[in-house]
């Protein structure tokens, strides 16, 4: 996956830059001088102040690493680093911390392309984590990925000298691989109540806005013809469908997030995306009122002239907003990265008959400071 920099001028790559890759053979060679030392030379070597000399320009730039993976046989690794920005808000400016999953493998994962190809859904998962969660989920994810990654490397590395049997390598890619699923249904859930969320912000703020804007238009227009009576019926009527329309719209949208009905939203859309697509939902619904405000006094539908009262455009207006339930005008839902075989880009939709809050997520931990070794089979870094 892209690898970020950070300044400095300790690589011999030719550039003021330092990294992840920089980072993994520094380690590694302080890995390879410790099997040749013991004792107070591992702990005074100069491939140990060298590694720790590029960790800190890594970290200045991409953050503290919360947990690595480091392998012995190669020079690879991966590792979960957590950044904390500050990024303007509508008062003051708010901190926001950022995770980001890295790894170099090609290494190591040469003939293993199932495993390679499980790597790469990792990294494909973590994009979409890093970018589409926020808080609590978000670092879920990615530490749960990190996990899986962890242990697919460890597989290749046990496999080193020998190849694996293929069916005990079936049976752990087919294992790793669900665990994948797991993940991106936690990763689906949680986005898609993200989502919705920004959606409402929209239909409730931004179109209820939009409505008293476009009442307030069409009063102008009305004022200018000469036609503007607030004490006449039929405006009142006119008005009452508009706002009948756009409440209906409102009140089928709620009650579809409520689960009667069915809602599906892409929440990998940006929230700028999500929330003018609920922001559009309260008009469509005025204009469904308004129209059919019309037909009813149109010879297209047969209704008493005495049955048109103020109730009656009311109702038939809510439900001509609420009517749009039944219109599928939302964009469908993300879709997948992981798969079971050949079949992908499926859309991220819970399999029928599952429950939704079934699958468990592991808990984020803070993981203790590493000793002064990177022999270990999860070597860590102490977080921010």
């Amino acid at each position: 996956m892209p690898e970020e920099t950070a300044p400095g001028t300790l690589t011999d790559n030719g550039h003021d830059h330092v990294s992840f890759s920089d980072l993994v053979r520094a380690h590694f060679e302080w890995d390879q001088a410790n099997e040749r030392r013991s004792g107070e030379e591992r702990r005074s070597g100069a491939e140990r102040r060298r590694f720790h000399e590029v960790l800190d320009h890594f970290e200045s730039e991409a953050g503290k690493i919360v947990d690595a993976y480091w392998c012995r046989t190669e020079a690879s690794a991966v590792a979960l680093t957590r950044r904390e920005r500050e990024r303007p808000g509508r008062f003051r400016p708010r901190r926001k911390l950022e995770y980001r999953l890295h790894r170099v493998s090609d290494w190591v994962t040469g003939g293993t392309h199932e495993l390679a190809d499980l790597l790469h859904d990792c990294d494909i998962l973590a994009i979409k984590a890093a970018n589409g969660l926020d808080g609590v989920p978000r670092a879920v994810v990615m530490q749960w990925l990190l996990l899986v990654e962890s242990h697919l490397l460890g597989f290749i590395e046990r496999h080193r000298d020998r190849d694996p049997d293929p069916r005990e390598l079936k049976r752990f890619a087919a294992s790793e691989r669900a665990e994948l699923r797991r993940i991106e249904d936690y990763y689906w859930r949680h986005g898609e109540k993200r989502a919705r969320l920004q959606y409402m912000e929209g239909m409730l703020g931004i179109g209820v806005l939009i409505l008293f804007i476009n009442g307030m238009i069409t009063a102008g227009f009305l004022a200018v013809f000469g036609v503007l009576d607030v004490y006449d019926a039929d405006v009142r009527n006119f008005y009452a469908s508009a706002a009948a329309g756009g409440v209906g719209a409102i009140v089928s949208v709620l009650m579809r997030m409520s689960g009667r009905g069915t809602f599906v939203i892409d929440h990998e859309l940006g929230y700028w995306q999500i929330l003018l697509v609920g922001a559009y939902r309260p008009l469509v619904g005025s204009v469904s009122g308004i129209v059919v405000y019309f037909i009813v006094q149109t010879s297209i539908v047969p209704i008493d002239s005495d049955a048109l009262t103020f109730p009656f455009f009311v109702v038939v207006a809510f439900l001509a907003g609420f009517s749009e339930r039944w219109t599928r005008m939302i964009l469908s839902g993300a879709m997948r990265t992981v798969s079971d075989g050949e079949k992908r880009d499926e859309p991220a939709t819970p399999p029928a008959g599952s429950d939704p809050q079934a699958a468990p997520a592991p808990e984020v931990e803070e993981t203790p400071e590493a000793e002064e070794t990177p022999a270990g089979r999860q070597a860590s870094v102490s977080p921010a």
